[in-house]
C-alpha cells in the first residue's frame, strides 16, 4: 500500500495542522532488520527529511516483531518479568513497550469511539472491579467497567484509588500511616471515575437516544445516572450483587467480562505476585486488553471471526496486532475497518 504522509513528523515544523501538507518524495532506503524498501520524503516547509518509518511504531527498533509477541503475552495472563524471559529481552525493554502500547491502544479505541459517535446504541452494563496497587489492604483500587450488553463491547475502563477499609492488621496500619505521611490521606475516587465513565457514554450515544442501563444496587450508580442523563434516562435495571452469577442473572455479561479481565490481565489475578505497583501501569495494561477484546478476539469460541466491534456495527472485519500497533500517532491516521498494510 502506497504511503502518503499526513503531516511533518517534527513538532517544531510550522506545517503542523496545515492542510494540505506540502511534501516531496526523496528516494528510498533499505531497512536493515528485514531488507524492506522504505520511501523518503522532504517537508516543503521546514526542509527536513523523514521516511514512512518515522510514523510507525517500530521507528528505530531492531526487533520490530517484539511488540506483536508482547501483545499476545500481555493479553494471556503473562507477567512483565516472565514476558522478558520468554522474549529474551530486558525488563526495561518490556516496560517501555508496555507504556507505549498502552498509549497507542487507548488512542486506537478512542478514535473508533469518536468516529462512531452517535451510532453506538444498545443496553449498557456498569460494574466495578476491585484490586490494589502495591498493598492489598492499605492501597485498594477500584476499576469501573462499562460494556454494551449484547455485543460485550467494552466502552471504557479506568483505575481510581480507594481508601483503606475495615480493621487493618499492624503491618497494614503501619503502611497506611507511612503513605499518609508521604502522600496525604488516601481518598476514594470511585464516584468521580464512575461519573467520567457515564459522561463518556453520554457523548457516544445519539442525542435523542434514551439510556438503558443495568447495574447492581450501589446507590452511586442511580444518582449519577439521573444527574448526567437527566430526562434521557430510559430505564435503569438494578440487580442484587448477591444473586447467583449464572446465565439467568441479568448482569451475566458484565460479570463474565470482569472474569475475563482477571483471567487475561496478570495484574488483576487474585493472590498474585504480579499485582500492579502503579495505577497508571494498570490502566496501560487494561487498554491493551480492551483493544484485544474489542477488535481482535471473537465474542465466543463458537464465533471466533465475529469481534465485539463487529457485533456493535463499528467495524466490518477483525483487526490484528499489526493494525492496532502500526503507528506512533494513531490520531494522525484515519481508522479503516478493512485490513491495513502490515509493518
Amino acid at each position: 500500500m502506497k504511503f502518503y504522509p499526513p503531516s511533518c513528523p517534527y513538532s517544531a515544523c510550522s506545517s503542523q495542522g496545515a492542510a494540505p501538507f506540502q511534501y516531496q518524495r526523496k528516494g528510498r532506503y533499505r531497512r536493515k532488520c528485514d531488507g524492506r524498501l522504505i520511501p523518503r520524503f522532504l517537508c516543503g516547509v521546514c526542509g527536513r527529511q523523514f521516511s514512512s518509518q518515522t510514523f510507525r511504531f517500530t521507528f528505530r527498533y531492531r526487533r520490530p516483531n517484539l511488540r506483536l509477541q508482547l501483545f499476545q503475552l500481555l493479553t494471556a495472563k503473562v507477567t512483565m518479568r516472565q514476558a522478558a524471559r520468554i522474549l529474551g529481552c530486558s525488563r526495561d525493554t518490556v516496560d517501555r513497550l508496555h507504556r507505549k502500547m498502552g498509549r497507542i491502544c487507548r488512542e486506537y479505541h478512542q478514535i473508533h469511539l469518536q468516529v462512531n459517535r452517535g451510532r453506538v446504541v444498545g443496553t449498557f452494563q456498569l460494574d466495578e472491579l476491585e484490586t490494589f496497587e502495591t498493598h492489598r489492604l492499605a492501597r485498594p483500587v477500584t476499576v469501573p467497567v462499562l460494556i454494551e450488553r449484547r455485543s460485550y463491547f467494552v466502552l471504557h475502563t479506568e483505575a481510581a484509588p480507594m481508601g483503606p477499609r475495615g480493621r487493618l492488621n499492624p503491618a497494614a496500619q503501619k503502611r497506611k500511616d507511612t503513605d499518609e505521611a508521604l502522600y496525604g490521606k488516601r481518598r476514594s475516587g470511585s464516584r468521580q471515575a464512575v461519573k467520567r465513565t457515564l459522561k463518556l457514554l453520554r457523548e457516544v450515544l445519539p442525542e435523542d437516544q434514551p439510556l438503558n442501563l443495568q447495574t447492581d444496587r450501589k446507590s452511586t450508580y442511580r444518582s449519577l445516572a439521573r444527574e448526567i442523563f437527566q430526562g434521557c434516562l430510559g430505564s435503569h435495571v438494578r440487580e442484587s450483587s448477591r444473586r447467583r452469577r449464572d446465565y439467568r442473572n441479568v448482569l451475566f455479561p458484565i460479570n463474565h467480562t470482569l472474569a475475563m479481565m482477571r483471567d487475561g490481565i496478570s495484574r488483576l489475578v487474585r493472590r498474585s505476585w504480579g499485582a500492579s505497583k502503579q495505577r497508571e501501569r494498570l490502566e496501560d495494561h487494561m487498554a491493551i486488553w480492551v483493544a484485544y477484546r474489542n477488535y481482535v478476539r471473537g465474542i465466543t469460541v463458537v464465533a471466533p471471526q465475529t469481534t465485539p466491534a463487529m457485533s456493535l456495527g463499528i467495524m466490518d472485519k477483525p483487526a490484528d496486532a499489526c493494525e492496532i500497533l502500526a503507528w506512533r500517532w494513531p490520531k494522525q491516521m484515519t481508522p479503516r475497518p478493512a485490513k491495513q498494510a502490515r509493518f
